[in-house]
């Protein structure tokens, strides 16, 4: 799935090394604590360490209460859409800043673009995928 504008030879030729991890899981999981405690570690280990934070909860947070069974089913196609490339164009931005840093860098994802797969039936998800022409794989 890709809708980045973000060529993946930029991090390729970065001449420090660039990680990125995703956290994903269930409410309370256990994805801020572990988010925390790699953080802390990830720093003393010398990692310059960049955490990117949920679309959905920024939304949420910022006054957008996700109801989508109150939206008809291309508004929440549109709306899981519009997630999905809030969420890409964050992970950009913080890797846009991790390549033109210099100093060895992890990128950590509070959750990913997948994660929208878990929160919609099929048929929505299906037509979130015809209608963009994106690919799980």
């Amino acid at each position: 799935m890709s809708d980045s504008h973000l060529p993946a030879h930029e991090i390729t030729q970065c001449k420090h090394p660039i990680f990125r991890i995703c956290l994903t899981g269930g409410p309370c999981a256990g994805k801020t604590t572990a988010l925390s405690t790699l953080q802390t570690v990830l720093s003393q280990m010398g990692f310059k360490v960049l955490i990117v934070p949920e679309a959905a909860t920024m939304l949420m947070k910022g006054g957008c209460m996700i109801q989508t069974h109150k939206l008809s089913f291309s508004e929440a196609v549109k709306f899981q859409i519009n997630v999905m490339k809030t969420q890409m164009a964050l992970e950009d931005v913080f890797t846009k800043n991790a390549i033109s840093g210099n100093q060895k860098t992890v990128i950590l994802c509070d959750r990913g673009v997948m994660d929208g797969s878990a929160y919609t039936d099929e048929n929505l998800w299906q037509a979130l995928l015809d209608e963009t022409a994106w690919s799980t794989i």
